[in-house]
């Protein structure tokens, strides 16, 4: 940014590109998103210089948006809304997710990617945009249809894990040992969600006894947010981590949703910032401080990737859901929509692009953006009119094969029973315990020179036989966990399972 120029400035040239380019994309159709992040790699070192990824300001309000953008997503996850879409949902989400991880992992790997990059593309293609989705969901006025409320329930489960994965991101890129920071990590996020919806309770009676008002209550959450977010920063911790996790506490209380009304126009605004601090790290090299021009090879070889990938997610989505979505009652019809409310990329791209950034080498580093970048592009332009033919999605969907008989008419949605509940705790614990052997394996096998250790056979063998010795039997129980969700499903509330319930809760 110009020395010259003041700040107000600079914030008012930002708003003005920013709006005109998505009042653009707006009116042909597509997302304002687009917009913003156009305005930024515009008003970037790229083109006219006006911004810098390395600007203060920019910088200032790309934190800000991250941070309310976080806590608005945390307060937007409630438990009470994903336990209502049934059992399907997590069977689905998580089937649904590893393939598209899988997808993304693999094609970049054989491509010569590193294991980092390959892994982030990975976790971009399950990062449906929650914003996008949402609001496409209540302009047309399908919030209480079940494709609608299975796809929110999915964009939960894919919100919750997205950020416990940037917490693992945010060990790696920061300072110390990743397993400290990590362990340090899920600690925080369990006392920070205890300490902030124990202190919100007394809060919320107080408000309410003395009649302060909504905006009040408002204020009070984002100051909660700032200082959760504070205290993860001075752990080692992403700070807009923090802000996720205070967010997520109110969201069990009532206050969340008065919280979350008054702060949505914050949230739209430093959402703006937020991508338009995107646009201007597009082609840009921090190691020299200014942009680089690919070659046009580079250029056509990204877009065509990332295409490529975008239709990939398609295909993956509506072939997930229409072979195991009869076995859970959906129709095939259903299927079709749940998987084109998932086509749409969006946020959490960016935020899983700019987290991987600082632990890649340059040349992939230079990459990443622009892939990120084109995935929203492709997946957005392709969401409204993949829509709008819904009916040729069905009919073609209907010609693949099914794990069970298609069911012709609509159902309502089955909320969880007593046993599914405790089957899906079950695998959320072993889960997590998976990942953490897995973690702490993978941190031995990095760091066995570095002890001095003999071992025999290699240490990838003995690292994999480690591995499987603990780790199998966690991950045994997850599948027999997800075995019970599917018979649960099928039962449909049996009298079986009342009966069993009843026993249970009789000892």
């Amino acid at each position: 940014m110009p020395s010259a120029v003041l700040p107000l400035t600079t914030i008012g040239v930002i708003l003005v590109f920013s709006i005109v380019l998505s009042i653009f994309f707006k009116r042909i159709g597509q997302n304002p998103v687009l917009g913003f992040i156009l305005s930024g790699f515009l008003l970037g070192p790229f083109v006219f210089g006006f911004l810098s990824p390395q600007d203060e300001l920019v910088k200032a309000f790309a934190e800000l948006g991250l941070f309310v953008l976080l806590f608005y997503l945390g307060i937007e996850l409630s438990f009470k809304d994903f336990m209502k879409a049934g059992v399907p949902t997590v069977i689905l989400a998580l089937c649904d997710m590893a393939a598209l991880a899988a997808i993304g992992f693999i094609s970049s790997t054989l491509l010569g990617f590193s294991f980092l990059f390959s892994a982030g593309v990975g976790l971009m293609l399950l990062s449906t945009s929650s914003a996008v989705v949402g609001k496409f969901i209540i302009d047309r006025g399908m919030s209480k249809q079940k494709p609608a409320q299975l796809a929110l329930a999915i964009l939960i489960l894919q919100d919750f894990l997205g950020i416990m994965l940037l917490v693992f991101i945010s060990s790696l890129s920061g300072s110390g040992s990743a397993l400290s920071l990590s362990l340090t990590a899920g600690v925080f996020a369990m006392v920070a969600f205890y300490a902030v919806h124990r202190v919100s309770g007394f809060v919320e009676r107080f408000f309410e006894k003395h009649r302060l008002s909504e905006a009040e209550l408002s204020i009070y959450g984002l100051g909660i947010g700032l200082v959760v977010a504070a205290v993860g920063g001075f752990l080692g911790l992403a700070p807009a981590l923090g802000a996720y996790f205070a967010g997520f506490a109110l969201s069990e209380l009532k206050a969340g949703e008065k919280v979350k009304l008054q702060i949505g126009f914050l949230r739209d605004f430093f959402l703006l910032f937020f991508f338009v601090s995107f646009g201007t790290s597009l082609f840009f090299d921090t190691a020299i401080n200014q942009a680089i021009i690919p070659p046009l090879g580079q250029l056509l070889f990204l877009g065509i990737l990332a295409l490529l990938l975008s239709i990939a997610t398609i295909i993956a989505h509506a072939a997930i859901f229409t072979f195991l979505g009869p076995a859970f009652g959906i129709t095939n019809r259903e299927s079709s929509e749940v998987a084109i409310f998932l086509t749409p990329l969006g946020e959490f791209v960016i935020i899983i692009a700019l987290s991987i950034l600082p632990l890649l080498a340059p040349a992939e580093a230079l990459m990443l953006a622009p892939i990120a970048f084109l995935l929203i592009v492709f997946t957005l332009l392709l969401f409204q009119p993949l829509h709008n033919l819904l009916d040729l999605h069905d009919k073609l969907t209907a010609k693949l094969p099914a794990l069970a008989q298609r069911p012709q008419n609509e159902s309502p949605v089955n909320e969880y029973t007593p046993l599914a509940r405790q089957a899906l705790h079950d695998i959320g614990v072993n889960l997590i315990l998976f990942v953490c052997l897995v973690w702490i394996t993978i941190l031995l096998y990095e760091n066995i020179p570095a002890i001095g250790i003999p071992v025999p056979f290699g240490r990838a063998i003995n690292a994999t036989i480690l591995l499987a010795f603990f780790a199998v039997p966690p991950l045994v129980k997850v599948f027999r966990s997800a075995g019970k969700l599917w018979a649960y499903s099928r039962e449909n509330h049996s009298p079986h399972e009342q009966k069993f319930a009843s026993k249970n809760q009789a000892v």
